[in-house]
């Protein structure tokens, strides 16, 4: 009877250990026989993958930050995303006639995902035969913020001094809504629509205009080395849209070596004013400036 009790014993202790032995890490020697490691129990591996992927599962979705068009002043110039340029030209003659022709000018581009802002200045001056022929200035600014790729609204202000007008300084402040028909990485094609105000200062018209704005813009890259542009703005007063004002930029660009940045500008500024004031309603002036881009 003891006997039997006695291999009993034996028989349950056996099973025991066959169960802590397989349900806890074993102790396996190394090849070296010196150092020990711990084996993960058999099983674990499929217990460790099916945890993760389960962790994968409920793992919240990662939150794509909010697009906001206000940028903090202090970040305004910080990242490398604004575009600089300065352009020159220069034509004169001497001997049996005596000319001069001078063109400088200057522009900025800083864009995001959430807006846009453009500026530039031009300033040109001509002599003939020591006289002055032409004198002006003129310095734009826009402004595009974005609803989404094809949608945004655009503020639009313009400065322009010239010499030769009935007026000593004209201020534009436009703005409205815009829409790309067509937005592609070589062709863009805009249309513009909105509302504004301009005041002729040191002129017989010093009052301020309510204005409407319809304005378009067309870019296109030819090659790897040229591209074109084109803008064009009409003012018409909102009395009689037989007053108006006709605005138009355009110019090809070819890029001359690549290493400096150095490009080839030819284009024309052409301005145009139904109600002139006893001067001519035209003024084109077309050009040909070396630009260096930074």
């Amino acid at each position: 009877m003891d006997i039997k009790r006695d291999a009993s014993n034996r028989f349950a202790l056996a099973a025991l250990l066959l169960l802590l032995a397989w349900s806890c890490p074993l102790l396996a020697l190394e090849p070296s026989g010196t150092d020990l490691q711990l084996l993960p129990p058999i099983g674990s591996e499929q217990f460790t993958a099916d945890a993760t992927a389960e962790t994968i599962v409920e793992a919240p979705p990662e939150q794509t930050p909010t697009r906001s068009w206000w940028v903090p002043s202090t970040a305004w110039f910080d990242s490398p995303i604004w575009d600089f340029g300065a352009e020159l030209g220069i034509n004169g003659t001497t001997g049996n006639s005596e000319s001069f022709s001078l063109l400088a000018a200057a522009n900025g581009k800083r864009e995001t995902e959430g807006n846009k802002f453009e500026w530039d200045i031009k300033y040109g001056k001509t002599q003939t035969g020591g006289i002055e022929t032409q004198n002006f200035a003129l310095a734009n600014s826009r402004w595009d913020w974005k609803f989404n790729p094809l949608w945004f609204l655009y503020n639009k202000n313009t400065l322009e001094y010239d010499e030769f007008k009935a007026f000593d300084l004209r201020f534009v402040a436009s703005g409205g809504l815009g829409h790309h028909f067509i937005k592609t990485d070589i062709t863009t094609l805009t249309g513009r629509w909105g509302a504004g105000v301009s005041r002729e200062f040191g002129g017989p018209d010093n009052a301020w205009i309510p204005e409407a704005n319809l304005g378009g813009d067309f870019e296109k890259t030819l090659t790897k080395r040229q591209k074109v542009k084109l803008t064009t703005d009409y003012y018409p007063t909102w009395e009689d849209f037989h007053d108006y004002r006709l605005v138009t930029n355009a110019h090809w660009e070819i890029l001359l070596d690549e290493e400096t940045n150095l490009s080839l500008k030819v284009g024309l500024v052409d301005r145009y004013d139904s109600t002139p004031n006893g001067r001519k309603p035209n003024d084109v002036t077309y050009f040909a400036t070396l630009i260096w881009k930074l």
